[in-house]
This record gives C-alpha cells, sequence and structure tokens, in this order.
C-alpha cells in the first residue's frame, strides 16, 4: 500500500496528539486574546493550510464573533504595502514553516504590535521562531506529498481554540472525541470509495461544491483530486456557483456535493437539483441511506469538516492508483513550495 493511504489511516491517532499536546498552548494563547482585547483575526496561509484557515475564519465567527480574515500575502512581499494589525490576532497556518509570504506576514504583523501565533508540523521552522505562540500539529513525519494528516491536525486545533475561546465547554468536548470520530468514518468507507473512484477514470474536469463551514471541505477536496490525478478541478459555493458558473457545468460533468447535516443541507437540496437538471454526474456525500459516497453522523456541525474531508482524501488516492499514477509522488510537485 501507498505512504499516502497509510498516512490517511494516521489521522485518528495524529488528531488525538494535536489535541492533547496544544492543549495547555492553546489555553495560553486564549487567555492573551483575552487580556489584550482581540478585536479581529487575519489568517496567512498557503495550499492546504489556507483551506485550513477557510474553516477557521467560519467557526471563529460563529463561536466567537470576532470578524476573521485571510491575508493577502503579497500585498507585504510584491507591494511593499504597510498594514495596520493594531488590536489584531495574526495567525501564521504552514506546515514546513518555511513560507517567505507566510513569514513576512507574520513578522510584520508582529513589527505592526500584533498578537502573533503559529499552527505548523515543524517545531524548527523559521514560522515557529517568529510567532508569540506556536501550536504544533503533532503529526510526525508527513511523507507524501498530498498533505492529510496536517491538515486535519490543523483543523482540530482550530476546532480546540474555537472552543475554548467560546467558552463552550460542550462543544470543547466533543472536539476531544473527533480522533474516535476520525476512527470511526475510515471504519465505514472501504468498499463505498472504490466503485465510485472507477466510474471517474475518464473524467477530465470534476467540480466539487459546498456551503458555509464546508466550503473549506469542497476547496481541500478539489486540492487533492487536483494534485495527485492531474484532473482539472474547481470548487464552489454552492451560492456562488449558482451566481453563474454553473452555466458551464455539463452534461456528465462530476460533481461532488458535500451535504453535511444542519443549516446548509435543505438549501444544497436545491442546488443538486439544478445540477441534475443539467444532466451533471452528482456524488452526494452525506450521511443519510441515499449517500453515493457516506459521512459519518457527526455529533457537531462546527466540527464537521475535520473529518468529512476523510473520504474525499481517499476518493484521490483511489482514483489516482485506479489511473495507474504514483499517488506519493505527484507529476511536477514537491512537498514544500516556497512562494514569496
Amino acid at each position: 500500500m501507498s505512504i499516502l493511504f497509510d498516512e490517511i489511516h494516521q489521522q485518528p491517532a495524529a488528531i488525538e496528539r494535536a489535541l492533547t499536546a496544544n492543549a495547555a498552548g492553546a489555553q495560553a494563547l486564549v487567555d492573551e486574546i483575552k487580556k489584550r482585547d482581540i478585536r479581529y483575526v487575519i489568517f496567512a496561509a498557503r495550499g492546504t493550510s489556507d483551506n485550513a484557515a477557510t474553516y477557521a475564519k467560519y467557526l471563529w465567527q460563529i463561536t466567537v464573533g470576532l470578524p476573521c480574515g485571510l491575508a493577502a500575502p503579497s500585498v507585504h512581499t510584491l507591494y511593499n504595502g504597510k498594514v495596520a494589525f493594531r488590536d489584531a490576532l495574526v495567525v501564521g497556518v504552514s506546515q514546513s514553516g518555511a513560507g517567505e509570504d507566510v513569514n513576512e506576514v507574520i513578522s510584520q504583523a508582529k513589527a505592526a504590535g500584533a498578537l502573533t501565533a503559529a499552527i505548523t508540523n515543524t517545531p524548527t521552522s523559521t514560522l515557529a521562531g517568529i510567532a508569540d505562540h506556536v501550536l504544533f500539529c503533532q503529526a510526525e513525519l508527513e511523507k507524501a506529498v498530498a498533505a492529510t494528516k496536517t491538515y486535519t491536525t490543523t483543523l482540530a486545533i482550530f476546532a480546540q481554540l474555537g472552543a475554548m475561546l467560546g467558552g463552550d465547554k460542550a462543544l470543547l468536548e466533543s472536539v476531544y472525541r473527533l480522533p474516535q470520530a476520525a476512527a470511526d468514518t475510515l471504519a465505514m468507507l472501504p468498499g463505498r470509495i472504490e466503485p465510485v473512484a472507477s466510474t471517474l477514470y475518464h473524467a477530465e474536469r470534476m467540480v466539487t461544491v459546498a456551503r458555509g463551514l464546508h466550503l473549506c471541505t469542497a476547496i481541500e477536496s478539489s486540492l487533492k483530486i487536483a494534485e495527485t490525478t492531474g484532473t482539472a478541478t474547481q470548487s464552489y459555493s454552492s451560492a456562488d456557483l449558482l451566481h453563474g458558473p454553473i452555466a458551464a457545468v455539463g452534461r456528465r460533468t462530476p460533481v461532488l456535493v458535500f451535504q453535511p447535516g444542519g443549516a446548509t443541507f435543505e438549501s444544497l437540496n436545491g442546488v443538486v437539483d439544478k445540477l441534475n437538471d443539467r444532466g451533471a454526474r452528482v456524488i452526494r456525500i452525506n450521511s443519510t441511506e441515499n449517500a453515493d459516497i457516506p459521512l459519518h453522523a457527526s455529533e457537531s456541525e462546527l466540527l464537521a469538516p475535520v473529518v468529512d474531508i476523510l473520504p474525499a482524501q481517499l476518493l484521490a488516492y483511489h482514483l489516482t492508483v485506479t489511473r495507474g499514477l504514483d499517488p506519493d509522488q505527484p507529476n511536477g510537485l514537491s512537498k514544500v513550495t516556497i512562494t514569496r
């Protein structure tokens, strides 16, 4: 079996390590946020880490009420912009901690008086040396080019922080049950992903759709499928899809629709109907008995994205293998990408 397959299945243990090891550090960061009366949050990240930050952007606004947004690193590295980060928490997210643009955002934010934090898998990284507070993914060495366990551990840390910041003890208890939820998800998937992957063998294009908290899942699944299989993928919020791009979804275009239980379920039913009317190949990913790919029935919609990416990771893996490609070394990609 491949490294990627093994690392997908290492995620329950990795999530548990991350939550246990960061409990004290997360509380220290939460205490500092409250002490400094932080008014807003900016996340600086690229690639998979940026998708994880998208989850935090939704979650923290729901659980804490703090305005959250994503940084534009080129403002700092290409345009020499000076941003007034006063009263802000600026969080750098990078698996390697080596991205020059993310590190530059954190450096400038710190110089401007912001409280800075980092989430990384590399204790010796430049990012870890810059930020005021550092939380580590505890994912151990991730060898496959496609990130899996560093993504889910980052989401778990964001969930832990969100529950602590919001003072929601019940949600925090659910956070600590995420490792079991991940294990239960992986246990229900054998035999459910492979048939779908085999039907996508010739797909040259694919669309992924979700809304709200699960937008990160649509974006990250799109990235995983693109980088491992070479398929041209595009992710959309279902609301954005209906504002025009659905016109480009033709007959038999595969569309992965992430439809967890909760606030977005009914609205996504309407989107599925419109996609079916266009003749798209809709692949429903949910926790109902009619699902094409099943999701674990989460005890909290707020935490579901941490484990709901697992079926998409396995779909990317099985589609890669079906096409005779190497899931561990996608063509032309390397594990660490440095941008400025």
